[in-house]
């Protein structure tokens, strides 16, 4: 026998480390946040003579199209996150979509990666959608980029594996990452999502993934992996390379500088790490070598960057400006049961 509780109650109560503790840790994210940051600038300064000659390079057009390429990749993520959503049991409208998702999306500027997660849980929660969904939700979204990434990545193994410059375990970690693909068949992604929520001390899922919600978030989030791709591509083309020759190192290039990126919790959306990366796998394809890809690196950063405060705008003009609002203009979520 079940009983129903209120749509969006939370079951358990998360147990928060003291005050004092969650006030350091943000401050020593932060530094280590500012610090990568202070690293790219003293990165472009070195360099800047020749920076500044490479960005004369690049058009208005190629940018203003790589830009489109890029808004075209949020809007794919979003869709993702919002197929994993509605296989847990939870289906927002398009513009409930975007608000949650979008404007959740600017917490990956936090050091810590997962930032956005806790936001777009807090966001989901005044619509109507349980913690945990919207939790595994952002979880699965972030597992899914990731895994598509790491997989485009080992097409740039061989441009890491001639650099000094690269860790050894930027290197095993790209090659071992078709092995995860496992990860994401909905038998062991269930039993991988309820182990994280029994660690944070929340009850399991009240539904498994199913095949068909699982490949419908896989191929949105192909398609956002394709216009990144185009992105770095156009960019690439614009500053004199082949574009024949150029598609794959942009592709597993720019796949490793974003997965990695990733990984590195303590870097605001892989500031640091992910020019670095783009600057490795992808000057031996440029023209203009070191100084044209660290120019890419940061013009592609530029681009990301101006597309995900657009996108929460847009998320937050869609939205309307109060929950009651929303609720009344759709149905978000079913209710939670749990057994008595």
């Amino acid at each position: 026998m079940t009983t129903s509780t209120p749509v969006g109650a939370q079951v358990t109560e998360e147990r928060r480390p003291p005050a004092r503790r969650r006030y350091l840790m943000r401050v020593v994210r932060l530094a280590l946040g500012a610090a990568a940051v202070v690293f790219v600038v003293l990165a472009v300064a070195q360099r800047w003579h020749e920076v500044r000659h490479q960005l004369g390079q690049v058009n208005v057009g190629t940018v203003a199209l790589a830009g489109l390429a890029v808004l075209a990749a949020v809007v794919a993520g979003m869709l993702s996150w919002r197929a994993v959503l509605a296989d847990l049991g939870s289906r927002l409208g398009i513009r409930s979509t975007a608000r949650v998702m979008l404007l959740g999306q600017l917490g990956k500027y936090v050091p810590g990666s997962l930032w956005s997660v806790v936001a777009q849980t807090e966001l989901g929660r005044d619509l109507g959608v349980p913690r945990r969904r919207s939790a595994a939700a952002g979880l699965v979204y972030n597992a899914l980029g990731l895994g598509l990434g790491l997989l485009l990545a080992t097409v740039s193994l061989p441009a890491l594996l001639r650099s000094s410059d690269v860790p050894g375990w930027v290197v095993y970690v790209v090659a071992v990452s078709p092995l995860g693909l496992v990860c994401f068949a909905p038998p062991v992604l269930t039993r991988l999502v309820n182990l994280v929520l029994r660690l944070l001390r929340r009850q399991p899922l009240e539904h498994a993934f199913t095949w068909a919600g699982t490949a419908r978030a896989v191929g949105w989030m192909a398609l956002m992996w394709v216009f990144l791709t185009l992105h770095i591509w156009l960019l690439c083309v614009g500053l004199g390379a082949r574009p024949g020759s150029v598609l794959l190192p942009a592709a597993g290039g720019y796949a490793a500088a974003w997965s990695l990126g990733f990984l590195v919790v303590v870097a605001p959306a892989g500031a640091g790490v992910r020019e670095t990366l783009i600057t490795v796998t992808l000057s031996a394809a440029l023209p203009g070598g070191v100084a044209a890809a660290l120019t890419l690196a940061l013009v592609s950063r530029l681009l990301l960057t101006v597309a995900d405060v657009v996108a929460a705008l847009v998320g937050y003009a869609l939205g309307g400006h109060g929950t009651a609002r929303a609720r009344a203009a759709e149905p978000v979520a079913t209710p939670d049961a749990k057994p008595n």
